[in-house]
């Protein structure tokens, strides 16, 4: 009985497999990614066979899970050793280190393979995921270059492990001798936090000397909720418990939203001095009210947050708003990612000369 119920598993757990299987036919995968794949397949195999022929199970199984142990151990071992103190992944509050499950997975093979997932169920658009694949390659290629293995915290975010007393934050710092004296915390959308998005956005802040702290929250982005709101402000708390004054707060899609709906309390924190939103903006009058300068980047073909909206919304604002709008859509950001960052670095080096 127990060897039918073996098999049954083996076949329930082949539907994802196989299908995980047909996109790495079509999508680029990393080396850890194959492994994974190929370890899994052979532990799902023994499963069915398992049925049949038990001492052949049993063996495709054992090494099906040393490969799993094998690829995972080479990910932490590396992961711990070559970790860039530039580029780290830390627990607040207390900046409690790296979690080891944010090394176990490559975040190239989650976000690619994810966003796959994501539009074969009608997450989004056709235009949205045209060019997203190749865009998203280069980013990690480049981010590589830098940064060989680095820490993510897309796993543990869907794992439910993001909380209020335990949260992951992708801490970006410039390459400079001394301590940054500005932050720039930027709160991730909908679909969780990402370290190529906050390392798109550091590229931007760096030059400046500034430091760039991404939080994570739960995988729906809502800033505005408790938990959201409770480790926005830990965030704030550690970096002033580690000397840093002067603050920019941004966000992209709900993370912006959630900007826009916290800004009255924002606008209470000593040394906030403004806020950026990208592809996400709402209640222009509120804003308008916490007298910050403020910075708009809208994508003219989005269509999730559409343009005419946005642009009304910096008007609403006035003049202490700079609208910026760029050509593409929603994601942007890792799209055409030079242009959003020149927007950005123009408009943090125009506020630091006045």
């Amino acid at each position: 009985m127990l060897r039918f119920g073996l098999c049954l598993l083996g076949i329930v757990l082949s539907l994802p497999l196989l299908a995980l299987i047909a996109l790495a036919f079509s999508l680029p995968i990393t080396g850890s990614g194959t492994g994974y794949l190929l370890a899994s397949m052979l532990i799902v195999a023994g499963l069915i066979v398992a049925a049949w022929q038990t001492r052949y199970a049993a063996l495709m199984i054992s090494a099906g899970a040393i490969g799993l142990v094998l690829v995972a151990g080479t990910r932490l071992v590396q992961g711990g050793r070559e970790q860039s103190p530039n580029l780290r992944v830390i627990t607040l509050p207390g900046e409690r280190g790296t979690r080891w499950s944010s090394y176990l997975i490559d975040e190239q093979d989650s976000l690619i393979f994810g966003e796959a997932i994501f539009h074969r169920i009608g997450g989004d658009s056709g235009a949205e995921h045209e060019q997203i694949t190749a865009a998203l390659q280069t980013a990690y290629s480049e981010l590589k270059k830098a940064h060989r293995i680095f820490a993510s915290p897309f796993l543990d975010t869907y794992l439910n492990l993001q909380q209020p007393d335990s949260f992951e934050a992708v801490l970006i710092q410039p390459v400079t001798l001394r301590q940054p004296a500005v932050a720039v915390i930027f709160l991730h959308g909908y679909m969780g936090n990402v370290t190529a998005q906050c390392w798109e956005i550091a590229r931007a802040v760096g030059e400046l000397g500034a430091i760039t702290v991404c939080p994570s929250t739960d995988w729906t982005g809502q800033w505005w909720a408790p938990a959201g709101r409770a480790i926005l402000w830990a965030t704030f708390q550690d970096l002033r418990e580690q000397g840093v004054q002067n603050f920019y707060v941004g966000g992209f899609s709900n993370g912006g939203f959630g900007v826009s709906r916290l800004a009255a309390r924002l606008a209470e924190e000593d040394g906030l001095r403004g806020l950026f939103f990208i592809n996400g903006i709402s209640d222009g009058a509120a804003i308008r009210e916490t007298g910050l300068p403020v910075l708009v980047i809208q994508a003219t073909q989005d269509t999730r947050v559409p343009a005419e909206g946005t642009r009304q919304l910096a008007q609403a604002i006035g003049d202490q708003a700079t609208y910026v709008e760029l050509e593409g859509d929603h994601f942007m950001i890792m799209k055409q990612p030079k242009p959003v960052q020149a927007a950005i670095t123009a408009w943090l080096r125009n506020q630091a000369e006045k």
